[in-house]
């Protein structure tokens, strides 16, 4: 298949971009572009429009792999070597990043003497830090953040800063602080923790802010930090630029299940193989419940595949407990490049070195969309947890393999393309790969429209609201009384811009699988490269486990509130082929045979059709009794054979219930009716031909012949006779694709006489049970007993394959579907 993005090669890679004008009362030179190198990087070009001596706030606005870090600890360097004294503060989003700093900084050649770190405040009481000139720490801990489940800060971090505000205002220090990252600790900028900033205000000199997915929020936090220097801003802004041979290579993989659990067939097959190429492999999940169950069983799914190749798993997952730490001990769920890692915390901040490396993103399934607010877990966020976690790979050939589920439509006009030719291509390639479900169509945004969009809703939605209110308060007094103010449009971005965003805008956040597809086939990921693509998962059955399989895949991939909603007024047929046109549209379907998995296409299995059957019948008529008797002695996920028997019964059920007269039906479906009624008419006559006889064994028994009785179809009645057969033969979908056995015996060129008798014994054997038996006038068996006659199931508890359901009912094949219904192509969802 041929992928889009080489058609966009030249197509411009969009981004949050800082300007001058975002910041109109401050004082903000003109913006810097820069470009990198060669090689992909900007540290020698950055380091040349730092003025180290210039007091204000830098910010850093550069790509993801493009060297940002590197470049601000050299620029860290720079102070840390100055003949002015500095107090440099390097202030991290995360803990788990303060060690991989002080890595970083050591490898520069300063002396460990001269760090310290964030995690020995309150160790060592006795550890003079006020003398070390290189300070990491955290953003929540500069801030004073004690975080959800504490009131204030500890003594001990109190006292740091405290101290170290101290020392610098009594030895004229100047105070220089990096944050990094800063997409990650802008939930820290709160109004209560800003003030905490100002115990520096007598010895601050400069910030740098640095990220490569900055938003709208972190413009607040600019104006915060650069009151701080004298309202003063620099812009540095690099230029997105693909470098190929620093890229990965990206494979996205479609998978429609509901949920994803760690024994998903397909998530299980992409593991495996990768182990089996030698691939080193780390997992970073969505949820902390998938990534500790893959790695809990070991015998089973994603983690017996992984513990084939590793003897340990590193998990990579939170281990507070109640937002606090309860011992001292070094963390240990760290990423590690010398592990295979499983987990959540490694979408951003880490740079994995690896070579031949496979990262796997299992991003959140389709069962997490809700309502108001979504259930992504790391990813909940929006569309800039996605950028930063592809950017963890760092190694050059390495592989990322996303697990997506299908994007929901999308709104082809509202993206910019260069040309007709890419949006055609465009178009093609996301129709293979999106959901037809025509609610929720995503909508192309530029990244810089997010205030537009985030100030209207404030504007004309949440404040119109309470307008007149708001007006009202700010025009009386109220002595005494506790502060009423509505929250100004800043302190709302701030706080809440960001998940108003993600939760409201499907290609902002509310469905991260458009944004992936689009971003990769437009060739907007700076580090990776789309390479492959599957939206075909594997769902594999296996002899006497279908029923179990056909429950657990109803459960996981299926839509069952749209299929129970939409079919109120279809009939049971419709029902049938849209589960089996999902089964086989969206999925590799395997059958595992020993060991060994082989393709498993429609009607070429006809124990696993007739179980999809009886699935089928249990799913929408659950209480049926005949069924329950039926099968009785089965568990209630047991397979069990829906047979010939079972098909001709309830279809002669709702033949006889049909009204032909009063719904005016097509040529086609009248005769499809009479088909059945015809049906039902010899089975009549078999009965009303029961012959009795008795013996000195047996009771009175009823019998029939075991070859046709004279007059079972007369001359009158041959017409009626071969319609039927024809109609069976050639329209009836069950029986002309071979799921029931029944056209080879009726072929044209098969004699009458013979047809008549395969026609009688098809009769005995699916409306009655026999015994063989010699009446005594015989040498041998020439009688059929009548053990038991079925009884037409009433309609309203079996299969409905033949009423019409408000659609022009032509049972062929290929049969109008719901996507039909909603104006889609049909040439998309013919069965394969």
């Amino acid at each position: 298949m041929e992928l889009p993005n080489i058609h966009f090669q030249d197509f411009p890679i969009e981004f949050k971009e800082i300007n001058p004008s975002d910041f109109p009362h401050f004082e903000v030179r003109e913006k810097i572009v820069i470009a990198p190198n060669e090689e992909g990087y900007i540290n020698e070009v950055l380091q040349e429009n730092i003025n180290l001596e210039e007091k204000n706030t830098v910010v850093i606005n550069a790509a993801v792999g493009q060297g940002k870090t590197y470049s601000i600890i050299r620029i860290l360097k720079r102070y840390y070597e100055a003949e002015q004294d500095y107090l440099i503060f390097v202030a991290s989003p995360f803990v788990s990043l303060v060690q991989q700093y002080y890595k970083e900084i050591i490898k520069l050649g300063i002396p460990e003497s001269q760090i310290y770190r964030y995690e020995n405040i309150g160790d060592h009481p006795e550890t003079n830090y006020t003398n070390k000139k290189i300070q990491i720490i955290t953003v929540n801990g500069l801030l004073g953040n004690p975080g959800d489940d504490a009131f204030i800060n500890s003594e001990a971090k109190r006292e740091y800063l405290n101290n170290l505000k101290q020392h610098c205002e009594s030895t004229g220090k100047k105070v220089v602080i990096i944050y990094d990252e800063i997409h990650d600790a802008i939930h820290n900028f709160k109004e209560e923790y800003i003030l905490n900033l100002w115990k520096w205000r007598n010895v601050i000199h400069k910030n740098f802010v640095i990220s490569a997915t900055f938003n709208e929020a972190s413009k607040v936090v600019i104006e915060y930090l650069a009151e701080l220097t004298d309202n003063k801003i620099q812009i540095i802004e690099s230029k997105r630029t693909r470098i190929p041979k620093n890229q990965s290579k990206l494979f996205l993989h479609y998978n429609n299940a509901k949920y994803y659990k760690y024994n998903n067939d397909d998530i299980v097959n992409i593991v495996r193989q990768l182990i089996n190429n030698d691939k080193a492999v780390d997992i970073l999940c969505y949820s902390k419940t998938l990534s500790e169950s893959i790695i809990e069983n070991k015998n089973e799914g994603i983690g017996k595949e992984l513990y084939k190749k590793y003897t340990e798993i590193n998990n990579c997952t939170s281990e507070l407990s109640l937002n606090q730490r309860l011992n001292k001990l070094e963390p240990q769920n760290r990423y590690d490049n010398e592990k295979c890692n499983v987990g959540t915390n490694f979408k951003t901040g880490v740079s994995i070195e690896k070579t031949n490396h496979a990262f796997v993103i299992i991003m959140p399934p389709s069962g997490t969309k809700l309502p108001f607010q979504n259930a992504f877990g790391i990813f909940s966020n929006g569309i800039i947890s996605v950028i930063q976690a592809l950017a963890r790979q760092r190694k050059r050939g390495g592989e990322i393999h996303i697990i997506i589920p299908p994007p929901a439509m999308m709104d082809y006009e509202s993206i910019p393309f260069k040309t007709e030719k890419q949006q055609k291509k465009f178009i093609k390639f996301y129709k293979k790969v999106s959901d037809y479900t025509p609610t929720n169509v995503v909508k192309y945004y530029s990244f810089n429209t997010q205030n537009e969009l985030i100030k209207d809703f404030y504007e004309n939605t949440l404040k119109v609201n309470i307008e007149q209110e708001i007006s009202y308060i700010d025009s009386i007094e109220r002595p005494l009384k506790v502060r009423l103010d509505f929250p100004e449009y800043k302190l709302y971005l701030l706080n809440k811009g960001e998940k108003y965003l993600a939760n409201t805008y499907p290609f902002f956040g509310s469905d991260l699988s458009a944004f992936i597809t689009y971003c990769a086939s437009t060739n907007q990921f700076i580090n990776c490269n789309l390479e492959g693509v599957s939206f075909k998962s594997i769902k594999v059955f296996q002899e006497g486990f279908m029923q179990l399989q056909l429950e657990i895949y109803y459960k996981d991939y299926m839509d069952i509130d749209l299929f129970n909603g939409l079919y109120v007024h279809l009939n049971d047929f419709y029902y049938y082929l849209e589960f089996k046109n999902e089964l086989f549209k969206k999925h590799k379907v395997r059958l595992k045979v020993d060991e060994d998995y082989k393709p498993l296409k429609p009607y070429t299995h006809k124990n696993f059709e007739v179980q999809l059957l009886g699935f089928i019948q249990r799913k929408r008529y659950p209480n049926n009794p005949y069924f329950r008797m039926k099968y009785h002695n089965l568990g209630q996920f047991r397979d069990y054979s829906y047979s010939r028997s079972d098909y001709f019964m309830a279809c002669i059920s709702h033949a006889n219930n049909f009204n032909i007269d009063e719904f005016g039906l097509n040529e086609s479906f009248t005769s499809r009716i009479n088909t059945f009624r015809t049906l039902d008419y010899f089975r009549n006559k078999l009965i009303d031909n029961f012959q009795q006889s008795s013996t000195r064994n047996r009771e009175i028994f009823d019998y029939l012949p075991k070859t046709p009785f004279r007059d079972f179809i007369t001359s009158e009645e041959l017409p009626r006779f071969e319609a039927m057969i024809t109609e069976l033969s050639e329209n009836d979908y069950f029986l002309k694709n071979n799921i029931f056995e029944f056209k080879r015996r009726f072929e044209p060129t098969i004699a009458l006489k013979t047809k008549k008798v395969s026609f009688y014994n098809m009769l005995l054997k699916d409306f009655f049970v026999t015994e063989d038996f010699k009446l005594s006038t015989g040498s041998r068996p020439n009688v059929k007993i009548i053990l038991n006659t079925f009884e037409i199931p009433p309609s309203n508890g079996v299969l409905d394959l033949v009423s019409p359901a408000g659609l022009d009912p032509i049972f062929e094949e290929h049969q109008p579907t719901i996507y039909d219904i909603w104006g889609e192509s049909l040439e998309n969802f013919k069965l394969s």
